[in-house]
């Protein structure tokens, strides 16, 4: 549990870090390294999580 905590958090800073990144280069004019910055935002984002699925087979009822 306190992994995937981790991992979120550590994602998370990941992305803010990107976006600030790319709004100083927007504001700057260096367009090429903000559009890369906010992809690796969206990539970071989009990126599935691994979790733990538990699967519970329930006994079928008798009618």
């Amino acid at each position: 549990m306190w992994t995937f905590l981790l991992w979120n958090i550590a994602a998370l800073a990941a992305v803010i870090y990107c976006i600030a990144k790319a709004v100083i280069d927007l504001r700057a004019r260096r367009y090429g390294w903000a559009i890369i910055g906010l992809l690796s935002a969206v990539v970071f984002l989009v990126t599935p999580i691994q979790t733990h699925a538990v699967k519970v087979d329930l006994p079928v009822a008798r009618l």
